[in-house]
């Protein structure tokens, strides 16, 4: 079984008779009792500190017009710290619809009850496309099984797990807080993944470039006509800004662009005069 909303305390697991102390606390209110470890769908739940909610947030860089889904909801801390710290509408999806009731009335007391939403739902049923951010505390196998649904997303959604990584992705970007629990931030990149025709200075001429992606990195060939004139390695998409570099004729160029769609833009040396566009 997972471990959803993990918390490593101290006190709660360094002795079996701590810990049994630490489970009777009640997390809840005086509708719905609610203790550590309680049993969930595929996981157990365990609280997120407020201090690491906005951490995560922080992380997220969540700013005004962010729509922030939290997976697998728990009491509602997340979406509510997005909305009282940001202002920002904020969802919360969880099985447990005693979960989605006592978040519902944890939303009323922090007074956010208007831009704030809680689910009852499956998280691999229901539809979290049209976030901005997102974010995780489900366990790695858990977070690891989203990633097909997540790489989908629109380009620069920012996802953040509470302790837990994703096989096989690397992160762009982590942090540990005081109490040394680590954050994980993922930037979801456009999909380059095939070939691009490319247009573009008079000493380069017209190219096909061929991308093969890894999520956020990708290895490229630079072809006129049949023949490669160049192959890199070291490429990296951030969302829908992409880098990577290459050299042809004992010239070395640097092509920083954007994707929109199927088009790509930019220039090669920071120079506007080298302008580059391709297409699909």
């Amino acid at each position: 079984m997972q471990i959803k909303r993990h918390y490593f305390a101290i006190a709660c697991c360094v002795a079996l008779p701590l810990l049994y102390g630490c489970a009777t606390i009640n997390y809840g209110d005086n509708q719905f009792k609610l203790s550590m470890a309680s049993s969930g769908k595929d996981v157990m739940w365990m609280p997120t500190k407020v201090e690491m909610a906005d951490q995560m947030l922080s992380l997220a860089q969540v700013r005004k017009g962010d729509l922030v889904y939290d997976l697998g909801s728990g009491d509602g801390v997340i979406p509510i710290e997005a909305a009282k710290k940001y202002q920002v509408r904020a969802v919360g999806i969880e099985y447990n619809p005693d979960l989605v009731k006592l978040s519902q009335r944890n939303a009323e007391r922090a007074n956010v009850q208007s831009l704030v939403t809680f689910k009852q739902g499956d998280i691999f049923v229901e539809d979290f496309s049209q976030a901005t951010v997102l974010t995780l505390y489900l366990g790695e196998n858990l977070n690891t099984k989203l990633i097909p649904t997540i790489l989908k997303m629109q380009a620069g959604t920012r996802v953040v797990s509470n302790t837990f990584r994703m096989e096989g992705w690397v992160a762009d970007q982590e942090v540990r807080i005081s109490n040394g629990e680590m954050a994980y931030l993922w930037i979801v990149p456009a999909n380059i993944d095939g070939g691009w025709q490319w247009s573009g200075p008079a000493e380069l001429g017209d190219l096909r470039l061929v991308i093969r992606q890894k999520k956020q990195f990708f290895d490229g060939t630079l072809y006129q006509g049949n023949k490669r004139i160049a192959h890199f390695e070291d490429g990296r998409i951030r969302g829908s800004d992409l880098e990577f570099a290459f050299a042809y004729q004992n010239t070395s160029y640097v092509f920083k662009g954007k994707i929109n769609g199927p088009s790509m833009t930019g220039n090669l040396n920071n120079n506007p005069a080298l302008t580059v566009r391709a297409r699909r």
